[in-house]
């Protein structure tokens, strides 16, 4: 692959191959004190060809948080893994759609929902040339587990517009935005709004990416963070496949 296609490959929900990206948000300013939060994700895409018409994607999710307030802690936040059917022919215009599913793996009731949740979710993407945009969302509703915890009802949307040079350098906007049902609607909503830069490269025969990016949180509930950072590095595995 050419470090273009490399570079959009990074971007794309429904890529044919496994790639591996691991993320570092650390979010300024939160609490009183204006400290500094941390997590550390890793959500694989695991594609498996099912016929010569579809593939299903698999996407778990999983989080590593250390949260200054209120109480000082680091742990496992709530295991998510969604599955998508798309179809294996498409190139320009590509769709997913499946269900996701929440699991209360949190190893503290502060960093987790304590319910068991899942819903629909759905992506949609386009290429063409060096552009690559998309939207992908999910609806997450409870239906088990602690319920003295309260009910998860939350909806999440992103939006993902990038330009990939030939050089594999790319600019990336990619706000994950949530409105959460349950709350008022002064803490309704999260959205975020910034931009990352990234490159994606080979080392020998291993392909990875490089990502950093800064976004302000234009609409947060209470105990948010004021702005967040994001790093990532992402694996690719494009003669793995």
């Amino acid at each position: 692959m050419t470090a273009q296609e490399l570079a959009i490959s990074v971007h794309n929900p429904f890529q044919d191959f496994v790639k591996v990206p691991i993320q570092s948000t650390t979010g300024f300013q939160l609490g009183r004190d204006h400290k500094a939060g941390d997590g550390v994700n890793i959500e694989p895409l695991l594609p498996f060809s099912l016929n010569s018409d579809w593939d299903l994607i698999a996407r778990p999710s999983l989080t590593v948080a250390y949260a200054p307030t209120p109480h000082e802690q680091t742990g496992l936040t709530d295991l998510q893994t969604s599955f998508f059917l798309t179809p294996a022919k498409e190139t320009t215009w590509i769709w997913g759609a499946g269900p996701i599913f929440q699991f209360p793996t949190a190893s503290s009731s502060e960093l987790g929902t304590g319910r068991w949740s899942t819903g629909p979710t759905a992506a949609v993407v386009y290429t063409n040339g060096p552009w690559f945009g998309g939207l992908l969302a999910y609806h997450l509703m409870s239906f088990a587990g602690n319920r003295a915890r309260g009910s998860v009802n939350q909806t999440y949307v992103e939006p993902m517009i990038s330009y990939n040079l030939e050089s594999g350098w790319y600019a990336d906007i990619d706000p994950q935005m949530t409105y959460d049902w349950t709350a008022d609607t002064a803490n309704a909503w999260l959205i975020p709004m910034g931009a990352d830069v990234g490159k994606a490269f080979n080392i020998g025969s291993h392909s990875l990416s490089l990502q950093a990016g800064a976004y302000d949180l234009l609409k947060r509930p209470d105990g948010a963070p004021q702005w967040i950072m994001r790093v990532s590095v992402t694996f690719l595995f494009p003669a793995g496949y």
